[in-house]
Parts: C-alpha cells; structure tokens; sequence
C-alpha cells in the first residue's frame, strides 16, 4: 500500500467552455429550479493491481504494483423543471516502478435539463471527461494501469423541443458542441440542428415524414458542413396502398479532404403499402437532379414494422453521394431473452483514427529468412553481423484527421436473464473509410460473459473478449498492421457491509500483431475496496 507517498504530478487539462458554464449558471440560479429533491453520494475507492508486464513488452517484462485512491460523487437532483445527474471520479495513480509516471486522472459524466416553457421547450448541457487510448495502433485497451491515455472532454449546450399529439410528432435540437484533447489531435467545435417529424395517428388524408440534420464543424483552420434532408408528403386513401411523393438531398462540403462540393437531390413517386396495422412498407423510385451524372436513378424502400410492444424492426435502402445506404434497427425482448441489431452509415471528421507511417527501427534478419518470423526479436542485436541483415521498420504514428471518413457499424447485444445467472453476448464491428485516400479500417469486438449471483452479497463475473483491429488492410504491401487482443478476466464481488464494497479481479491479455514489437501477454491481478457515504 505504499507508492501514495510520492508527489503526484499535476495534470494539465483544458478549462470548460465558457459557454457551458453560463448554461449552468442560468439554470441553477432560477428561482423555480430549487423546488425539488437532491441526492448526493460521495464515495472512497483504493485498488491495488499487480501487473507482470506493465511496459507490454515480449521480453524484459517488467512488473509493477498501480495504487488507485478513487474520490467519486453522484448527485442527482429532480424538480418539476430540472433535471440533473452528476457522476465524476478523481484518480491517484502511483506507479512502484516509475514514480515518474503518478498521475492523476478525471471521469465525468454531467447532464443538465431545464423545462422553459410547458415541458416541450428545454434548455440542455452535456459534459464528459474520458481517459481514451493515446493511439489504437499502439495499444487500443490502454487504461490506467499502462498509463498510455489521454483525456479527452465533449461538452456541449443548446435547445430542445418536443410536442406529440394525436395529429403530429415534431422534435428539434439546435446544440453547440465542442471537444478537447490533451494532445490536441481529435479536437473540434461547432454547431448541429436536427428536425424530425410525422403525422399523427388522427390523420385521415394526408401522412408525412420529415428527418433533416445540418452540421458545422471546425478545427485549425479546417471546416466541414454536412447537410442532409429527407421528406415524404402523401395522401391517405381508404385502400392498403397510398401514394406519396419522396424529396431527398445530401451535401458534404468543406476545406477537408474527400468532401463532395456538388449536391445531389432525388425525387420520385413512391407507394405505401400498409400490411398489418403496424406494418408499412414504402418503395419509391427517385429521379436524380444531377446534370454531371455522377449517380444513376435508384430505387429506395423502407420497412417499419411492430408487430408488439416487444418486437421492431426498422430497415431501409437508398443511394447517397458514396453509392448505396442501408440501414436496420431491430429489437425483440421476451421475458429472459433480449436481443438488438443495428446497421448505420454515417459520415464523420475530426476523429482520432488517422495515421502516417514513420521510420521505426530495424530488426536483424538471418539472410535466408522468408519472413520476419524468422527474425531476431525487435531490439536484439546479433553478437556477429555476419549472415544477418538489417531490416527497416516503419510504424502507424497517429495524426490529426482532416478529411471526411464514411463509418459503417453493426452491432448485436444479446442477454438472457434466469434467475441467478446472466449470460450476455457483445459483438460490433466499425468500417471506417477515407473518402480522400480510400484507406480503410476495420474494428471487430466481441464479449461473451457470465454474472452468477452466488449469495446476497455476492456475485462473480466472467467474460472472454476478443478483438481485431485491422489498418489499411486492403493493402497488403503498405503500411498493414493486424492486431488481435484476446482477454480473460474473472471478477468476484462482494458487499461487506450496506456501504462497503470489495471486489478482487484476475486478468489474462493476449496480444498477437503482424508486427513483432507488438506481440505480448500481461498477467494482471486487482483487488478494490470502496466505501460509499
């Protein structure tokens, strides 16, 4: 338990916007907020982690014991008009082989609500602080115990608005957003205005649908504006098929790479066809108002069917300025089965998963080797150079973003619930794209765990994880790294006492990569204590 002796090093972090602050500031000081009921749970936390491998090294491993002290804070507040919820933590990390590298690190999650004007105009703010990985390539399961994170803070504020009746749905949001990094790669500001809205179930003659969205972002002189606006206007028969007119028009704009400056609006008539009560299928042929040709008229369609209040399924097909768009949402829960599925494609910027290759060392080859498997382990030098030759390497170095990357991600959650045990099943996988290079990346996770409650002041938890991350992998002869992380942990929790709390967690990484440097295993073993007030 020693290591809290050293001095702990200051952090240098970004202040809040100032933005954020007077958004707080006004909310509370109104004088209908105070009305209401607070809670507050402070808590004290020390874990003590032993590592066999703290630098992720495939040879001269070295060990290490990480003390965590962990000062946290709930609060929570609800009156007829605000909302509030607060969860931070503040960690003192102090490292026994290092003291070098004690630190102290902050979480934060803070969400603000305050009803102006009949509970359908509301003012808003968003804050959260997160310790994320310096770099995927080097290690995308960086935490605390490797002490390779940077924090990285989002923080934003607007206006809301909602109102549903039985003639129309309408919901709107104008926010100002902005997001810091310590290292100042990932970093951005700006605006988003979204609008969605629908007919009613009272309407008898005419149905509509409209989703927009109109984004700015800027970051160093670079900016982006992405705009996008759906809507379909049609009329209401007394048969199951009614015609509707469909307007769609896209714009990606900006100083980034890969963004289109032409937009390409479509129209087209289209035909509802209504199943079951709650059960619509929409199928419309779109005509492109193009005069360069870059897309062909398409076909788009639309399922939205809730067959009950247990079971949805949203998907759809349409064609944007990258090609074709495909969509789904589906959710079924039963009494202990409870699945989700969804696919979205969006277009994104500003984010920390651009990089550039760099010069990074050699490695010393036998000059009969047909692989760099055969090679000697990277810092090793050969005692007689003869029969070995140098080999150059080269890394992925991450970098700021400043084009436009079209994301693709699919992910299922699966949990079963029986009365003692859960077993739940995680699997996602993100396509990233470059619109401007035409790299891409690709990241699959995948975790199956365990939760047996053993008592009533128990349980334990076990979980394998998997994961993959792939750089550039249509290009086998660049800069390619392949990356397979597999994880074994088992965790046993235990209340010691109504507000003492204990758990004690071991932990088996596996580390396999295409580059040898990257290879590893780590052996960890946790033990926590924390004491809510």
């Amino acid at each position: 338990m020693a290591i809290m002796d050293m001095a702990m090093a200051e952090k240098t972090s970004k202040p809040l916007p100032t933005v954020l602050y007077f958004a707080i500031a006004g909310l509370l000081l109104s004088s209908g907020s105070f009305a209401g009921e607070w809670r507050f749970n402070p808590s004290l936390g020390l874990t003590e982690t032993y590592t066999n491998n703290i630098e992720l090294n495939q040879i001269d491993k070295q060990s290490s014991l990480v003390n965590q002290f962990i000062i946290g804070a709930d609060i929570n507040y609800s009156s007829r008009k605000l909302q509030l919820s607060f969860s931070g933590t503040e960690t003192l990390a102090g490292y026994s082989h290092n003291s070098k590298l004690n630190d102290d690190y902050q979480t934060l999650l803070a969400n603000i609500s305050y009803s102006i004007w009949q509970d359908k105009l509301q003012v808003i703010a968003n804050s959260s602080i997160a310790n994320v990985s310096k770099s995927d390539t080097g290690n995308s399961l960086a935490d605390l115990i490797t002490a390779d994170t940077i924090q990285q803070q989002h923080h934003s504020a607007g206006l809301q608005y909602s109102s549903a009746n039985s003639d129309y749905a309408l919901s709107s949001s104008f926010i100002y957003n902005i997001v810091q990094s310590e290292d100042d790669i990932g970093e951005s500001n700006g605006y988003t205005a979204l609008i969605n809205s629908k007919n009613g179930n009272a309407a008898r003659y005419v149905f509509w649908q409209v989703d927009g969205s109109f984004s700015n972002r800027k970051n160093d002189g670079f900016t982006s504006e992405n705009y996008h606006l759906e809507t379909k206007l049609g009329a209401i028969t007394q048969y199951k098929i009614n015609p509707f007119v469909r307007l769609y028009n896209e714009k990606v704009t900006g100083t980034l790479a890969g963004s289109n400056p032409d937009a390409i609006p479509s129209w087209g008539p289209g035909i509802r066809y209504q199943v079951a009560k709650h059960f619509l299928i929409d199928l419309s042929y779109n005509y492109v108002n193009d005069d360069t040709q870059t897309s062909d008229d398409y076909v788009a369609a639309n399922i939205d069917w809730q067959p009950s209040a247990r079971t949805s399924l949203k998907a759809g097909h349409s064609k944007r300025f990258f090609g074709d768009s495909y969509e789904l949402d589906f959710s079924h829960k039963t009494k202990r089965l409870t699945n989700s599925i969804s696919y979205h494609e969006t277009i994104e910027v500003f984010d920390r998963n651009s990089y550039q290759e760099v010069p990074a060392g050699e490695i010393w080859c036998p000059e009969s080797a047909t692989g760099l498997n055969e090679c000697l382990p990277f810092g090793q030098v050969p005692d007689d150079n003869n029969g070995f030759q140098s080999i150059q390497l080269t890394s992925l170095v991450l970098e700021e973003n400043n084009e436009f990357t079209l994301n693709k991600r699919l992910a299922w959650q699966s949990q079963l619930a029986l009365p003692r045990t859960t077993f739940s099943l995680d699997v996602s996988n993100r396509e990233r794209e470059s619109l401007s290079t035409g790299i891409i990346d690709d990241y699959l996770d995948a975790r199956f765990s365990i939760t047996r409650r053993i008592s009533a002041r128990s349980d334990v938890t076990v979980y394998v994880d998997y994961s993959k991350n792939v750089f550039d992998k249509d290009r086998p002869e660049g800069p390619r790294q392949e990356d397979i992380y597999k994880t074994f942990s088992t965790t046993l929790n235990k209340s010691l006492a109504s507000s003492l709390n204990a758990f004690f967690t071991l932990q088996y990484l596996d580390r396999q990569s295409n580059f040898e440097r990257y290879t590893y295993t780590e052996a960890r073993a946790s033990i926590n204590l924390t004491k809510d007030f």
